[in-house]
């Protein structure tokens, strides 16, 4: 059976974890910020119809490794490798963020494969940072945003079409999906 070429090859997703914690303030924490979704209902997100060849880009939180790896099994998708994003401050210095163990300054994105998805560059390096981090202050970004940069990187290493689930806007060249999408056009 021949699929067409416009199905998407490539997903991008941050889900909004629920994490089994709560902190005090009036903005810490991902609840404070955006509807959160439970492992289960994550894992039970009707997914758009993808090319049989496909690769999903999935962001995760340091304590919900397991949740995530789960998520990336329900959907279909065999777990090859991670993008890792070291932050930095607004004045390029290294981010101090939150954690019980340690204090995360990086984010994680795994990367999962069904089929044989083509590779567009094999020189993309496992770590980025932005050289210039004047996004990152707070009045710019929102909670959990991602870097324009990681989707630059997306494109160097995946075919489009693309789809971004829980997104917050829209993207050009992108079929975004998520409930404050909209709010934001």
């Amino acid at each position: 059976m021949k699929q067409s070429p416009e199905l998407p090859h490539t997903i991008v997703a941050d889900p909004p974890w629920q994490f089994r914690d709560s902190l005090p303030g009036p903005k810490r924490g991902a609840i404070k910020h955006y509807n959160l979704m439970s492992t289960a209902d994550i894992m039970a997100y009707e997914l758009p119809e993808m090319h049989t060849n496909s690769r999903l880009f999935l962001w995760r939180v340091a304590s919900m490794q397991e949740d995530a790896l789960q998520v990336m099994r329900a959907w279909g998708y065999e777990l090859k490798s991670e993008i890792v994003w070291v932050k930095k401050t607004k004045h390029g210095k290294r981010a101090f963020g939150m954690g019980h163990q340690v204090m995360n300054e990086h984010e994680v994105c795994l990367i999962g494969i069904k089929g044989h998805p083509m590779v567009h560059s094999r020189s993309i390096r496992s770590t980025f940072s932005i050289e210039n981090p004047s996004w990152f202050d707070a009045t710019m970004g929102e909670h959990s945003e991602k870097p324009d940069d990681f989707y630059h990187i997306v494109k160097q290493l995946s075919p489009g079409p693309y789809v971004e689930l829980f997104g917050r806007k829209k993207r050009s060249g992108w079929k975004v999906f998520g409930d404050e999408v909209e709010k934001k056009s």
